[in-house]
């Protein structure tokens, strides 16, 4: 199995080498490097493209949501393999979660995970999906209702034709049952 590169951003130093000597224990991870602020993080990410970078909110000069997206942006422009980033932080205003969401970031979870978890939510991040730390889920779910309710009048119907017409025939004459 390959192993995951990460990066960690934090600018928390026992929260770091905490992490670090948790990090170095797990056999499929590979730790590339690690920065305690966010000038120091946007270089080691744009130098050593690693698989995920774990970044905190609460960054000095460059704050972690500014380093997401000025590093989502430098990456569409080189097109390089993409970095994903997994938030890891105790900020959850409603304000932050969604301005993290906007600037790229992949996947969200709080400080008081546990190690496990944090795993789980790497490798899942790893896979290509979104990992929401479940304590945030709710902010990120009333954006998504609010942001439809308002958007209700633009939906349309858009028709799929996934299947040729021959198996529609078929489908329509013999449809599945429960």
């Amino acid at each position: 199995m390959k192993k995951i590169r990460i990066a960690l951003i934090e600018n928390h130093n026992l929260t770091r080498v905490g992490l670090r000597a948790a990090l170095h224990q797990c056999r499929d991870i590979e730790l590339v490097g690690e920065a305690a602020n966010g000038t120091e993080g946007l270089k080691l990410l744009e130098e050593s493209r690693p698989d995920i970078g774990i970044v905190d909110i609460d960054l000095p000069d460059i704050n972690g949501i500014e380093l997401t997206k000025k590093f989502k942006e430098s990456q569409r422009v080189t097109k390089v393999q993409q970095t994903r980033i997994v938030v890891l932080t105790w900020i959850e205003s409603k304000e932050a979660i969604l301005a993290a969401f906007a600037a790229g970031v992949d996947s969200y979870c709080r400080k008081d995970i546990s190690f496990e978890l944090l795993l789980e939510a790497l490798k899942i991040t790893q896979a290509g999906n979104a990992w929401i730390d479940p304590a945030i889920t709710r902010v990120v779910l009333e954006h998504a209702q609010t942001t439809l309710s308002k958007n209700e009048g633009l939906t349309k119907t858009v028709t799929i034709n996934a299947v040729g017409r021959e198996y529609r025939q078929i489908i329509a004459a013999n449809p599945l049952t429960d």
